[in-house]
């Protein structure tokens, strides 16, 4: 049995991964940044709401998972 890279799975697999890492960002946001009051040292957050918090997760966990998916599964010695 072989070992697959992430750069050979499906596109659906990638995407199902970074929707994994965004609801762990909204637990996160649920029940410990809104529960414990974390948001009132975090500028532009808005409590219920989508804010600039959430897009920057969203784009940087896009961007982690297309930069892994482009990286190269050879690697030099």
């Amino acid at each position: 049995m072989q070992t697959l890279s992430f750069r050979q799975l499906p596109v659906a697999v990638k995407i199902a991964i970074w929707v994994v890492f965004n609801n762990a960002w909204w637990s996160i946001e649920e029940f410990v940044i809104d529960r414990v009051g974390l948001w009132k040292h975090m500028p532009y957050y808005r409590r219920a709401e989508g804010c600039v918090w959430d897009l920057a997760v969203a784009l940087i966990t896009g961007f982690v998972v297309w930069r892994a998916s482009r990286r190269s599964s050879v690697r030099p010695a």
